[in-house]
């Protein structure tokens, strides 16, 4: 009973590992997603490359279980909540947010 709750946890571990790898590689370029008309205001320019900023996703995708749509959802709310932050910023405030809401 025991080894099967052991390798139950080892796959769902292994699972997450692969959705916070598939996250992180299908993060559109800035310039993908930014209409060129639109000034958008302060945006960090290395969402992808700062290391600060790839523990905050993997500490996001962890708290929501690995769900990217919904992590999305969430940061795409906070932006139009409070524009012109920065990236380091959203997901600091919906990590804070997760956090506060669950205690």
């Amino acid at each position: 009973m025991e080894i099967l709750f052991v390798f139950g946890m080892l796959i769902q571990f292994a699972v997450l590992a692969i959705r916070i790898v598939r996250f992180f590689r299908r993060q559109p370029a800035e310039s993908d997603t930014q209409p060129v008309n639109k000034i958008r205001g302060k945006v960090s320019h290395s969402y992808r490359t700062d290391p600060k900023n790839r523990e905050l996703q993997g500490q996001l995708l962890i708290l929501l279980k690995g769900d990217v749509p919904t992590a999305k959802r969430l940061l795409t709310y906070q932006r139009k909540l409070n524009p012109g932050k920065s990236d380091n910023w959203y997901l600091e405030k919906v990590i804070y947010d997760l956090e506060r809401d669950r205690r």
